[in-house]
């Protein structure tokens, strides 16, 4: 499992097997339920995770409803970010699909490991540009893709999120009804 997360890890951060496993060393596993918060709306942003096994869905408050802002599987890098930076509260939570597998990292350790080696530090840069990317790209996305679109899009560069979201979270991600996603869906030639 260790090698798995380490290639997956490695797409992102660029760092040489020895420091990898010292990355990974730092991190503190952590075992979430499904229906558990990782991190809720309102609490401290302490840790980064990364996902080792199991599936997140990220999302923001508002009216009591909840707006999905993405999906998280293995592999993949759980913060809001911008709180972990100012160590200040989360604006958005980060709730378990499946029994998950985590690892964290505090921002003392993380910044303990850019002190001891630039490489580390370059990590870091790759994690900030891999979060704001993909955030962007989302952004970019809602504005120029129609909801058809986004969808076949999602189809096409992360098939694995068909397989094990639910349909209605992958509506509110898609910013369109769970019927709108299903009329879509029916529309599409396989």
């Amino acid at each position: 499992m260790d090698e798995q997360i380490a290639n997956e890890i490695n797409r992102i951060l660029k760092l040489p097997a020895a420091l990898i496993k010292e990355f990974l060393n730092e991190m503190k596993p952590l075992s979430i339920k499904k229906g558990a918060w990782f991190l809720s709306e309102g609490n401290l942003c302490r840790n980064i995770g990364l996902v080792s096994q199991g599936a997140f869905y990220s999302y923001y408050q508002k009216d009591g409803n909840d707006i999905i802002e993405g999906f998280c599987l293995e592999g993949c890098f759980l913060a809001d970010y911008s709180a972990f930076i100012n160590q200040t509260a989360a604006q958005k939570s980060f709730r378990a699909l499946e029994d998950s597998t985590i690892r964290t990292i505090s921002k003392e350790a993380l910044d303990r490991l850019y002190q001891a080696d630039p490489a580390f530090e370059r990590a870091g840069r790759f994690i900030a540009e891999y979060l704001f990317t993909s955030w962007e790209s989302k952004l970019r996305d809602s504005i120029f893709l129609s909801p058809a679109e986004r969808y076949e899009k999602l189809v096409q560069t992360r098939p694995e999120i068909i397989q094990r979201i639910p349909q209605y979270y992958i509506a509110s991600f898609l910013n369109i009804t769970p019927q709108y996603l299903s009329q879509i869906r029916k529309n599409m030639v396989y």
